[in-house]
């Protein structure tokens, strides 16, 4: 091979693998794929969220908030299958208990005006057309059922109080979460006030070692911390998630359970707490 052929072969070569990449670049969305995806429309005063999956179904639910716009109540819930055609969405609806706006075994016919990323206007048989507005992805596969929004809390360790001066000092150690109520479409995580764990430190530290020491006890203990945090969050907080809680009579435990919980996440598949020493009581893993 003389030295132009190689250099031929070089350059054919080159030219070859960026044509290449240029051919296996990403594609360009079709409408199918823009249809895909959670999308919500306000009407009524009242939020239609519709969930188009890629396998052909859908779901849709309808939500009402009350005067506050933090209370969500769910009016009712449709399912059924989807495909285009000729510029035309159309969804047949096989179960359905909104029947003002989801007929059930009732086909509905939408001729597409605008189809974006963010937006899609649908024209309806009667002539009106309606915005819908994609939402983030969710979690969960069932976006209608939406993940529930938790707010992860520092690990707390309080001093229980004492009925007598000559009780054991005794340590309440717990991991948990907030669980927020639903939220609408358009509203906002609230921000975690910078006093509400102070609130739960005085709250936690005023119960006596009855209060905790089993697991119903944690449980009732639970929900009155709702009631004690929730002024600092708006209201929002639907119920608390504890993790993991011990009640320790020595410091070391309870340096041990803040380092766990703060530097070394658990893994998953690895059970809580595990093996405890006789002066530690675990009232509950997770309440």
């Amino acid at each position: 091979m003389t030295r132009f052929q190689y250099v031929s072969a070089g350059v054919f070569l080159v030219l070859f693998m960026v044509f290449s990449s240029i051919g296996c670049g990403e594609r360009e969305k079709g409408d199918e794929d823009l249809v895909v995806g959670n999308w919500t429309q306000y009407r009524n005063r009242a939020y239609i969220l519709l969930v188009i999956s890629p396998k052909g179904t859908w779901d849709s639910s309808v939500r009402i908030a009350d005067a506050t716009s933090k209370i969500v109540k769910s009016k009712g819930a449709a399912k059924g299958t989807w495909h285009m055609e000729e510029g035309q969405l159309l969804f047949t609806v096989m179960t359905s208990d909104i029947q003002e706006i989801w007929e059930q075994n009732d086909t509905s016919f939408f001729e597409i005006v605008e189809l974006g990323e963010q937006i899609m206007l649908l024209k309806e048989e009667n002539g009106r057309v309606s915005e819908w507005k994609k939402r983030r992805s969710q979690k969960s596969g069932d976006a209608v059922t939406e993940a529930a929004v938790v707010i992860s809390m520092k690990p707390l360790a309080v001093n229980l109080n004492k009925n007598r001066s000559n009780t054991q000092d005794r340590y309440l150690c717990l991991n948990m979460n907030l669980v927020l109520k639903e939220l609408m479409p358009d509203q906002q995580i609230p921000a975690l006030h910078p006093k509400a764990r102070e609130a739960a430190v005085l709250f936690l530290s005023s119960l006596v070692y009855e209060d905790v020491k089993d697991f119903d006890q944690v449980k009732f203990q639970k929900s009155k911390l709702v009631d004690v945090l929730n002024p600092y969050m708006e209201g929002f907080i639907k119920d608390i998630e504890i993790e993991h809680v011990i009640i320790s009579t020595t410091m070391e435990k309870v340096e041990e359970f803040i380092i766990e919980h703060t530097m070394s996440p658990k893994k998953e598949g690895e059970e809580e707490g595990g093996e405890k020493k006789a002066e530690e009581k675990s009232p509950g893993e997770k309440a």
